[in-house]
């Protein structure tokens, strides 16, 4: 049978507010930040730039000139198709807050975890221009009736050599379809443009946008400016290194705790939390809910059978071609027991994913001697794998219990020369960290170098008081992570 790995256990500390000087520096109605200058804005941007772009702000909602949004072209309609169809099923928060924008969004795998109590939505993706975000709106926002919506976007546009007064125009674009969509009177918060040492020389032009978009916020109630730029700032110019990953272009860990010690007091102001609810159907002692984990194109993967050779019923993720990624966000709801007996529980994706599989050496024939029930090749042989920079891995269990316990299994493997230990960390009411080898020489039984016996193993695991458990997939050794299923079984 399978071999408990068992975690270390710690008691998860309180949250509070992260406040500090600096995240009083948002732009509603008073300006901080530089000595004379706008919010953001470092010395080489002047009034006279910001004046030139603020004349086409408009007078009243309903004025701003849509039609450079909507011939934008956009790249990433799988992304929103995908969200979309999910959606469609419904899943989503009550009135959540929405974090909507580009890489810095998708990369923050942390997210859901730090706005637990803000019921938030993830919806990111990398190298999105300020011109998607408007034009998907609706999709993206509008659809979600959001009691506040925070937005992180611009810099791709800037990259791709977009007008800084084009990037200001994509941006009313977007104030105005969502003020039109869901109340002007709905807080929209707009994470000034982050200057970073990838994209110094543009820096300028940053500038130029922020300071735009600062001077609207000055004008209207519902809308802040979040002055993160000073904060990066505060450290060089360019900002210091230790913010960013190897790339110098996306936010480090450190990098993230900066940004949300400036953001989190804005969203603090601007809503109140979520009511911390008991689940409405908790699950009977022993009952188990299995989720199958990867792609389901016939080379790489395939979903499993329900009921399977073992009579067990399985939870498959959407359908989903290897090599492809799965995006934050993302979420299955209603999981079904292993009996077929129908929950409210949902799984959400917090950290982007690859997915792969039979091709690349999943473990498709698993020993039912050494894993039990979980020895099924359509669940084992496929999988959701994450790496130490782009895919950050990361998922939680909603619609949970918070006065209940559960041992949660999860499963990870992939046969390869190279030895590769994954890292998990299981967060709810305490968190857990344990280690799985699913990778190299030892990973498996008779020098096998795929894991073939190993599972890691959380009991009695309690939920957060909103019902959630956060579980997060690192690299601890080699290049990549994996996972392949989750148990979940009711103590």
């Amino acid at each position: 049978m399978a071999r408990a790995l068992r975690p270390q256990t710690r008691a998860t500390p309180e949250r509070g507010s992260a406040t500090t000087a600096l995240g009083a520096c948002v732009v509603a109605i008073a300006a901080c930040g530089h000595p004379s200058t706008s919010p953001g804005v470092g010395p080489d941007g002047g009034a006279d730039a910001t004046r030139a772009i603020d004349a086409a702000a408009p007078d009243a909602p309903g004025v701003v000139d849509c039609d450079e949004v909507a011939a934008f072209a956009p790249v990433f309609a799988d992304a929103v198709a995908t969200w979309t169809a999910q959606d469609d099923r419904g899943g989503w928060p009550d009135a959540p807050v929405v974090f909507v924008g580009s890489s810095s969004i998708r990369r923050w795998e942390d997210l859901s975890a730090t706005y637990r109590d803000d019921s938030p939505l993830q919806r990111g993706f990398g190298g999105a221009q300020l011109g998607e975000v408007a034009y998907y709106a609706d999709e993206l926002v509008v659809r979600h009736g959001p009691r506040a919506v925070v937005v992180y976007a611009g810099t791709n546009d800037l990259a791709a050599g977009v007008a800084p007064a084009t990037v200001v125009t994509r941006f009313r674009c977007l104030r105005e379809r969502v003020g039109a969509g869901v109340g002007w009177d709905v807080p929209l918060i707009f994470i000034g443009i982050t200057p970073t040492p990838a994209r110094w020389e543009q820096w300028d032009a940053a500038v130029e946008v922020n300071a735009a978009i600062a001077a609207q916020a000055a004008g209207d109630p519902a809308l802040s400016y979040v002055d993160v730029p000073a904060a990066f700032l505060a450290t060089g110019s360019p900002p210091s290194a230790s913010l960013f990953v190897a790339d110098g272009l996306h936010l480090s860990r450190s990098g993230y705790d900066l940004w949300n010690s400036v953001l989190r007091p804005v969203v603090d102001a601007a809503t109140a939390p979520t009511v911390p609810a008991v689940a409405p159907s908790p699950l009977p002692a022993g009952a188990r809910v299995l989720l199958d984990l990867g792609p389901s194109n016939p080379e790489d993967g395939e979903p499993s059978p329900s009921p399977d050779y073992r009579g067990q019923t399985w939870n498959d993720w959407d359908p989903r071609d290897g090599d492809s990624e799965v995006l934050p966000g993302e979420h299955l709801t209603d999981l079904v027991t292993s009996t077929g007996l129908a929950t409210s529980i949902d799984v959400v994706v917090t950290g982007g994913f690859g997915v792969h599989g039979f091709a690349s050496g999943g473990l498709r024939w698993p020993d039912p001697a050494r894993l039990g029930d979980l020895a099924v090749g359509s669940a084992t042989g496929d999988f959701f794998y994450a790496t130490a920079d782009d895919r950050t891995g990361g998922l939680y269990l909603a619609q949970l219990d918070p006065a209940a316990r559960y041992t949660l299994r999860l499963f990870g493997a992939r046969d390869h020369d190279q030895r590769r230990v994954t890292r998990y960390t299981v967060r709810g009411a305490t968190t857990a960290t344990a280690t799985l080898q699913t990778s190299g020489p030892g990973a498996g039984q008779a020098g096998a170098t795929v894991n073939d016996d190993d599972v890691a193993i959380f009991p009695a695991v309690q939920p957060d008081p909103w019902g959630h458990v956060f579980v997060d997939i690192e690299v601890a050794e080699g290049d990549y992570a994996y996972l392949s299923l989750i148990e979940l079984t009711a103590e």
